[in-house]
């Protein structure tokens, strides 16, 4: 650790990256590429440990003395219970409440989803054009709505720009569906809080009918894909292959947290809050998947394990766009993965029971009085079926063929 001066923190040269450097007890000298410095105190709130960074303020404004004297102000602060980005997020929150504008109004939708412990914010807020940033606050993101339309009044957005907006991307029937969805669930919201009188999505139809995917990668799609996610780098390959082995939801992998995995008991845990059927799941790694998560960096003060600049990831987009370039493969999505493994189970004999508790279904044969009655949650069987398909992938990637064997309790 280097030792601050007020000589070296005037000194200090910017790099390539953002440089981050510790002082004490969480005050961190923060400069980047552009050459701007400025100070921040990482602290973790009192009651539930969660990480947390507050920015103190820019240097040379604020000298190293007195972030040192601010910072130990700001300790005292939390060890009563305190918590300064909290409340700085809460007055800013406070602040813009009566802004009417286009992004604040779809900020504080995406909040209120929160605060209702609704799963989908997340995916509402990238469908919006709004990304965690920084101090996880909602910003925009580049060439999305909240760019496009964030300057407006909500009411001044009327049904001609989205129609517009919808005729643009028509030829993505899903994304304008769900671009259609989302912007009805926001106005009805704005609606409901008295910020339009009506909601523009009431008498416009979705763009486009949707059938239901039954896209089943091949073998050598499978090839392809694979090595493509490894020339993609981390965090994209990662995410690629834990999806390709595991047979899991995209978001339950993308948004993998360091507190869910158990590498001593080779085992995804995720909660029933990161399940789409609220229901807690444990996903067995096989040799393979378990080698991939080993290798994986951790950041610091982070419990993500896929993270862009030190945030969670929250849109694949640009990623699927890479993949399907470098691979070759088309009209394909990243969902086709996991009917893809649920296909490569069946076809080496693992029960139907087994597959469905590996994908965490309760659909089938665990529908309904069976699905009361039926408590074995499959642990052993999964881990097998698991390594079995691993092992698998791992002898298309060597070009031998697989053998197909049923596999028994």
């Amino acid at each position: 650790m280097t030792k601050l001066t007020a000589l070296n923190v005037e000194n200090w040269k910017p790099s390539a990256d953002r440089q981050e450097i510790l002082d004490r007890d969480g005050l961190y000298f923060i400069v980047q590429p552009s050459g701007h410095k400025s100070w921040s105190l990482r602290y973790r709130r009192k009651g539930d440990g969660v990480a947390r960074k507050y920015t103190i303020g820019d240097y040379p404004a604020i000298s190293l003395k007195a972030a040192r004297s601010e910072a130990t102000r700001l300790r005292a602060e939390i060890e009563r219970g305190a918590d300064p980005q909290g409340d700085k997020t809460a007055a800013r929150r406070q602040a813009t409440e009566a802004d009417d504008g286009f992004m604040s109004v779809a900020k504080r939708y995406i909040a209120d989803l929160q605060r209702r412990g609704k799963r989908s914010w997340r995916w509402s807020a990238g469908m919006l054009g709004l990304r965690v940033g920084e101090n996880s606050g909602l910003i925009a993101a580049p060439d999305g709505l909240a760019a496009r339309w964030g300057a407006r009044r909500i009411t001044q957005v009327g049904d001609s720009d989205i129609i517009r907006l919808l005729d643009e991307i028509s030829d993505r029937p899903i994304k304008a569906n769900r671009t259609h969805a989302v912007l009805h669930g926001l106005f009805a919201w704005a609606k409901s809080k008295r910020l339009v009188t009506s909601n523009p999505l009431a008498d416009i139809d979705r763009p486009a009918t949707e059938k239901s995917r039954e896209r089943v990668l091949t073998d050598e799609e499978l090839r392809k894909i694979w090595l493509a996610a490894g020339e993609l780098g981390h965090p994209h390959a990662g995410i690629v292959q834990l999806l390709v082995l595991t047979g899991q939801r995209r978001s339950e992998i993308a948004h993998l947290r360091w507190s869910e995995l158990d590498l001593d008991g080779r085992v995804i845990r995720l909660p029933a809050a990161r399940t789409k059927n609220a229901r807690a799941h444990d996903v067995p790694l096989s040799a393979q998947a378990l080698a991939i998560v080993a290798s994986l960096p951790r950041q610091v003060d982070s419990d993500h394990v896929f993270t862009v600049r030190r945030r969670p990831i929250t849109n694949l987009s640009h990623m699927k766009d890479k993949l399907d370039a470098a691979s070759g493969v088309t009209n394909w999505t990243l969902h086709d993965l996991r009917r893809s493994a649920a296909s490569g189970l069946q076809k080496l004999g693992v029960r139907l029971e087994v597959t469905e508790a590996v994908l965490n279904h309760r659909s089938g044969s665990m529908a309904g009085i069976v699905g009361i009655y039926q408590r074995h949650n499959y642990c052993d069987e999964k881990r097998q079926a698991l390594q079995r398909w691993a092992d698998h992938i791992v002898a298309l990637l060597s070009g031998k063929q697989a053998n197909v064997i049923s596999l028994r309790a």
